[in-house]
């Protein structure tokens, strides 16, 4: 008789520990502190021309900034927990690195992003292209410290191309950075190791079938992330060849009778 009860009683801790394990691989662990780096911290150059501010560090990153008007000139304010946009551009992009950003500051996305808007950081290279995901982090690190009025729990990371191979990369060097990605034509082969690391972390892929090379390359990622990853997306074309991830582009998923579209998908992330 004592068998027969002793079982059962296994079964139930088995099924209670499993649901533990799969609760905590998907609870995402944010950065417990942000690391102070005086060469990512101080500014060398800076200017404001419209709404953005363009900054030089001694590490040799150039940048842009936008903060939401409220904010331009209240950048301490803890209280505001302003979520970030980071774009990454393509390989050779550095000239067009602020068309991505402009995807983020239009009135129509930042007035229903949060209630007082978010900041965008629009990144050059130091080369032609993204390397070194330790030193990005350290670098996206330092500009929340100097800007009090973001959020370091919430931040999206969005790229193009070798950007959107780059922003995978970082997300998997540093899975406490980004709460959501998005990856435009993208060619990152994420390992198994990888993958469970970044399990947490909510990812909108999307590659064409005529994109040669990258598709190959990124479509196996973005299937896995779509399955495995939380609230994520893999959206394929046929024949759109190599092209950047659009707001008004559809996720494939349908919500209160609304096909969802990438902005859908990011305020959803952003707000969750």
């Amino acid at each position: 008789m004592k068998k027969f009860i002793l079982i059962p009683s296994i079964m139930v801790v088995f099924i209670a520990v499993c649901a533990f394990g799969y609760k905590k691989m998907y609870e995402r662990k944010t950065l417990p502190e942000l690391n102070f780096d005086a060469a990512y911290y101080w500014v060398t150059e800076s200017s404001v021309s419209g709404i953005w501010k363009y900054e030089e560090n001694p590490a040799g990153y150039k940048y842009f900034l936008y903060l939401p008007p409220k904010y331009q000139n209240d950048k301490d304010n803890e209280n505001a927990k302003l979520p970030l946009i980071v774009t990454f551009h393509g390989s050779c992009e550095k000239g067009k690195a602020l068309s991505y950003g402009r995807f983020f500051t239009n009135q129509s996305f930042q007035s229903q992003v949060f209630p007082d808007g978010a900041a965008v950081l629009v990144p050059q290279s130091r080369q032609d292209y993204f390397t070194d995901p330790h030193s990005m982090s350290l670098f996206i690190q330092n500009v929340i410290i100097r800007n009090k009025c973001i959020n370091k729990e919430n931040i999206i990371g969005y790229g193009f191309s070798q950007g959107a191979k780059f922003v995978v990369e970082l997300a998997c060097t540093e899975p406490r950075l980004f709460k959501g990605v998005i990856s435009g034509s993208g060619f990152y082969q994420i390992s198994k190791k990888e993958l469970l690391s970044v399990l947490p972390i909510s990812f909108y892929f999307t590659t064409a079938a005529n994109d040669a090379g990258i598709f190959e390359q990124g479509s196996p990622t973005g299937k896995l992330c779509a399955r495995f990853c939380k609230d994520s997306r893999y959206v394929e074309f046929p024949t759109r060849r190599h092209f950047f991830a659009e707001l008004k582009d559809k996720t494939g998923i349908t919500i209160d009778g609304k096909e969802e579209t990438l902005q859908d998908w990011i305020i959803s992330v952003i707000n969750r």
